[in-house]
């Protein structure tokens, strides 16, 4: 009996582990999302552009109280990893609503605007129900936090 509870725990411990995916799928990297000056542009093209370094992706809403408060937590992380690209991904209702919202965030780094909010092929990846989320990809594009709420497990992961 204790045998099978241990190979039933690391079943469950190690089949976690699985759906965690390592690469954004195609389909989400083709997603069109807006620039603040309202250009047309991928998922893919943005990450392609920030490759030198470690990336942290937010999707937010800049009505959300809890995007808002997140927003200090960034912030934070900010001050202690400034060797970061830091990239915004809008779930606003509207682009005019999104644009108004950006004069109070105070985070600095690359603001987009998803058009098709929580229905496209990113927030099906994401499985977006609520946010803040957050993701951290390295370098060579693989994603080291997948999906997670709370920076405070982007900076774990960070400091490893």
């Amino acid at each position: 009996m204790k045998n099978l509870a241990i190979v039933l725990v690391t079943f469950l411990f190690t089949s976690c582990a699985a759906f965690q995916p390592k690469k954004i799928p195609v389909k989400s990297l083709e997603e069109k999302l807006l620039t603040v000056e309202r250009v047309s542009i991928t998922l893919n093209d943005i990450l392609n552009n920030n490759t030198k370094t470690n990336t942290i992706i937010q999707v937010y809403a800049s009505y959300c109280p809890f995007s808002q408060d997140s927003f200090k937590d960034v912030l934070k992380l900010q001050q202690s990893n400034i060797n970061i690209n830091y990239i915004f991904l809008s779930v606003d209702h509207s682009y005019h609503d999104w644009k108004r919202g950006l004069k109070a965030l105070k985070v600095v780094g690359k603001h987009y605007y998803i058009p098709n909010k929580g229905k496209g092929e990113i927030a099906r990846f994401l499985k977006l129900k609520t946010i803040p989320r957050f993701l951290l990809i390295d370098k060579k594009g693989t994603i080291k936090v997948f999906n997670t709420s709370k920076v405070s497990k982007i900076e774990s992961k960070l400091n490893k």
